[in-house]
């Protein structure tokens, strides 16, 4: 029987774990940048969020795609306990929203609604950005499309896979996974090369709200600074403020009570 992971040991493997995806970083000129709930605690707390479970970064699209070819070449030739569920490949449950990095020492289960389960290992998430154009009215048309290819893929990854595997084997111009995928990515990457001064996690358009909070000015990831995290120093965009303002609010405030709570997830040491 496996053995459960404590409450008081997930961020101590989650800590192993980005530690990892910082050295690997490092060790082949990679920048990225802690983000959201591990940026805000970093700030606030010089380390993790004490009700928090999970870790996130953000890196340019021209930075993970360092990232996931160094990972690949590396691994292809090494053995390593971490893993990498790439962005776009269709083993990732969470394909076309972000990339996974996981403790393959450890099992993790994810419960969803309707009782999905999804199994992978301790994890952190990375977020891909990509240039957006500059007025407000494309940049809704783009997150609207890619939003739409982003539904059909996963509609594909995760109830046709016996279509996927048949439009393949016969070379077959047919709407499936490999389609969509490709038409998303083609989205993802029109403003890529103009370099645009903003950049967005495109899939993350809040369609109910008046502002889009994961639009961020490109300028930002120009330059970098260390901050504590748990006895480390790990990279953060150097306007962090603006960056957490923009997504949090005044996010030096502590959340009420009832909303001091992290995601429903259960994690075992593989035996």
């Amino acid at each position: 029987m496996s053995r459960l992971i404590k409450d008081d040991e997930i961020k101590s493997v989650l800590l192993g774990t980005l530690l990892r995806f910082d050295e690997f970083c490092k060790e082949h000129n990679i920048r990225y940048t802690i983000a959201y709930g591990t940026a805000l605690g970093a700030i606030r707390h010089k380390g993790f969020i004490p009700w928090d479970d999970d870790v996130d970064v953000i890196m340019l699209r021209s930075e993970y795609n360092k990232f996931e070819r160094a990972w690949k070449k590396y691994v292809s030739n090494s053995i390593d306990h971490y893993k990498l569920w790439a962005e776009m490949e269709e083993e990732n449950y969470f394909m076309a929203f972000c990339a996974k990095f996981f403790d393959t020492r450890t099992v993790l289960y994810e419960h969803f609604s309707k009782g999905k389960v999804v199994e992978y290992g301790v994890y952190i998430d990375i977020f891909v950005v990509d240039h957006i154009p500059p007025d407000k009215q494309s940049q809704i048309k783009l997150f609207e499309k890619v939003r739409f290819y982003w539904k059909w893929i996963q509609h594909f990854q995760r109830h046709f896979k016996s279509w996927n595997q048949f439009i393949r084997k016969y070379h077959l111009p047919l709407p499936g996974l490999d389609m969509m995928s490709n038409r998303l990515m083609k989205l993802k990457n029109e403003y890529n090369n103009e370099v645009t001064p903003f950049v967005s996690l495109t899939q993350d358009y809040r369609k109910h709200t008046k502002e889009n909070y994961s639009i961020y000015l490109y300028e930002w990831f120009s330059e970098m600074v260390l901050v504590d995290f748990e006895g480390h120093k790990l990279p953060i965009i150097k306007k962090y403020d603006e960056m957490l303002r923009n997504y949090y609010g005044d996010y030096r405030q502590l959340p009420p009570e009832e909303k001091r709570i992290g995601h429903n997830i259960e994690a075992y040491w593989r035996e």
